[in-house]
């Protein structure tokens, strides 16, 4: 028996989980690597997903494409709130103006003396 449905003509008529068109993106990606992580933690706690566009990261990884995390649309809203707890504050922290004033400061007054030093060791003058 020869099968023909390798490349991408898969049969999913017989799919508990998921019929034709029906997933929802629920996430995006940059990193194969972080829409895997993501979607072991949604089976974790039994939603079926799956994830789109890996494959073709992998392959021309230089067009950045996005990873998408699709799930059923009666788990988008469950599968959403799982994502937003696991997520990592990715803010840096706001550093004060008054430290900002005195580095920028510093930095002036060491830049004009290594000009000062450098004028000098030119011409000579010790």
């Amino acid at each position: 028996m020869q099968n023909d449905n390798i490349l991408d003509n898969f049969d999913f008529d017989d799919s508990p989980y998921f019929e034709e068109d029906s997933g929802e993106v629920v996430a995006k990606f940059y990193s194969a690597m972080e829409a895997d992580v993501a979607a072991a933690r949604l089976r974790a706690e039994g939603i079926p997903c799956f994830i789109a566009n890996s494959t073709s990261q992998s392959v021309l990884p230089h067009l950045q494409l996005l990873v998408r995390l699709h799930v059923r649309p009666v788990d988008a809203s469950r599968a959403r709130v799982i994502l937003a707890e696991a997520a990592i504050d990715t803010e840096e922290p706001k550093v004060a103006t008054a430290d900002t004033s005195v580095l920028t400061i510093l930095a002036i007054l060491i830049g004009l003396l290594l000009a000062i030093l450098l004028v000098r060791a030119t011409w000579g003058l010790y």
